[in-house]
């Protein structure tokens, strides 16, 4: 077995050099998984504390500020960019967006090049990249980054970007997992609406509920089985059996995987899933390859910051379902991405600034709505909350339902990248027949232990 997931984890590497070499193209926002960055020497000593800053008032500096995401992402970081540029008419800042199947792959050469902009987006993979960051402690000492309280900003989000004692990145947002469905289908072919609450077996009866109703080649749900580490996360831990802890353990096992898997090969074998080569057509990476989006499925799991671009992507009109409950509770609010300062900017404290001005200016919280998230600043909530369109509305009344049900955001599996891609590719070999159910549990436990170095 370990053969196989050798051949596996080849292959994996082998499209990571392939996709590293093709072009850019632009597609809509997608939750990246983690990529680990190009080995480097670590952060000497003598850059633990900011670099001399600030230059003078009258000084024009040019910041370089990276970020991945689709169009919409783009337009409202750049309002908020002009903001800032009025208000600091000495500074300049250079937008440069990527799709977010390019942006590790762009950045991770900028970086080991020592060409990297000043300001750069990370998600949880923010540990793989300190030794190119800044620390910021410093500058929430001197007052230009307004996070070090409770009353301005959240503080559990801060814990997840402090490493090592220092602080390298600031929320962006909180982030939980969705279930979008197409509550314009329902309506039209007369189906009920999903329950608020439903166990896995309610889902999958839910789901042959309304199979009959629906068009031929529509299918109740997408098969999300294996293109998001969060989600097989999400169902180890209902079982008590989470994939990776602070203390470098996992507590995966093979019939945990094998739970998983049998899981969505019956939903397979009972037609509420696309048939493997259907699947395989939609990555799943964002708006462009969604079988959601095509209409080939009703129910698709992605990120709440994703649910107004996949809207904006439909003519039809897309509602809320809670993820099936297990014996545990499993949600997990997370810290959706990070803004990190670059070691190597000669401009660290306006950097500083723009962040601050990022996470806490209502007039940017407005413009930014919940595209990375929930606000981590309260002040920013409270004044955007009132003015949420239908979208944000309804993320703030599901999260008001789903807070109740979630644990303490844990850390990333190493090499998690690594995780989704090799994953994908375990299930694509279970689903076309080339492996057993149980030899893709085995390859899936497997490839854990590898990852962690087991």
């Amino acid at each position: 077995m370990k053969r196989k997931l050798a051949i596996l984890l080849a292959a994996v590497m082998l499209f990571a050099l392939v996709a590293a070499c093709a072009d850019d193209t632009v597609v809509q926002d997608a939750a990246p998984a983690a990529t680990p960055a190009p080995e480097q020497p670590a952060v000497t000593d003598d850059t633990e504390e900011p670099a001399d800053e600030p230059a003078a008032a009258d000084e024009d500096i040019t910041l370089r500020f990276t970020w991945w995401g689709g169009d919409e992402r783009a337009q409202r970081t750049m309002e908020v960019m002009d903001l800032f540029m009025a208000d600091n008419p000495h500074i300049t800042i250079e937008g440069e967006p990527r799709p977010s199947d390019a942006y590790w792959d762009v950045l991770a050469v900028q970086l080991e090049g020592g060409a990297a902009p000043d300001i750069m987006q990370f998600g949880g993979n923010l540990p793989d990249f300190t030794h190119h960051l800044q620390p910021l402690q410093g500058f929430v000492s001197d007052g230009i980054l307004n996070v070090g309280s409770s009353d301005l900003f959240d503080q559990a989000v801060i814990q997840t970007g402090t490493i090592g004692g220092d602080l390298y990145g600031i929320s962006l947002g909180t982030n939980f997992l969705v279930l979008a469905f197409n509550r314009t289908v329902l309506e039209e072919v007369g189906a009920p609406m999903p329950p608020t609450d439903w166990t896995w077996d309610e889902f999958i009866a839910y789901g042959q509920e309304i199979l009959p109703l629906l068009p031929s080649g529509v299918f109740p749900f997408v098969d999300n089985s294996a293109n998001q580490a969060n989600y097989i996360s999400y169902f180890f831990n209902q079982r008590d059996e989470p994939l990776w802890t602070a203390d470098y353990e996992t507590f995966a096992t093979v019939e945990g995987a094998y739970a998983w898997i049998n899981l969505w090969e019956d939903m397979r074998d009972l037609g509420l899933i696309p048939p493997m080569d259907i699947t395989a057509s939609f990555p799943e990476t964002g708006v462009e390859n969604s079988a959601l989006v095509a209409g080939t499925a009703l129910f698709g799991l992605m990120w709440s910051n994703q649910v107004a671009a996949f809207q904006g992507a439909m003519t039809d009109e897309l509602a809320l379902a809670h993820l099936p409950l297990g014996e545990h509770d499993a949600l997990v609010i997370q810290v959706s991405q990070y803004l990190a300062v670059n070691v190597a900017s000669p401009h660290q404290e306006a950097a500083a600034a723009f962040i601050d001005f990022f996470v806490n200016s209502p007039e940017a919280g407005a413009i930014l709505g919940t595209d990375r998230g929930i606000p981590s600043s309260p002040v920013v909530r409270n004044i955007v909350a009132p003015q949420a369109g239908a979208i944000d509305s309804m993320l703030y009344e599901y999260l008001s339902i789903a807070a109740p049900r979630t644990i303490p955001q844990g850390p990333n599996l190493p090499n998690d990248r690594e995780f989704v891609d090799t994953l994908r590719l375990i299930g694509e070999s279970v689903g076309f027949g080339v492996m057993t159910r149980r030899e893709a549990a085995e390859d899936i436990y497997d490839l854990i232990q590898f990852l962690i170095g087991n």
